[in-house]
């Protein structure tokens, strides 16, 4: 999770950035979890999702215009 708050710094050329979500991907045991982190407000949620799904996440991303690091 912390790559990602350096990740967004770096987007962010050098400056000061303040991480909101965090976003995880979890494999385990043939069950795909997302988790998301709101960060300012402390919470958590979680959803399953199917491979197929997982599968299509880099069509997702590049429908939302974000570069894969």
């Amino acid at each position: 999770m912390f790559e990602e708050q350096d990740h967004a710094a770096d987007a962010a050329g050098g400056t000061s950035a303040e991480v909101l979500y965090a976003v995880e991907l979890v494999h385990d045991r043939g069950t795909y979890t997302v988790l998301v982190r709101d960060l300012a407000q402390g919470t958590l949620q979680t959803t399953t999702i199917p491979g197929r799904t997982v599968a299509r996440i880099p069509v997702y991303l590049s429908k939302l215009g974000l570069e894969t690091l």
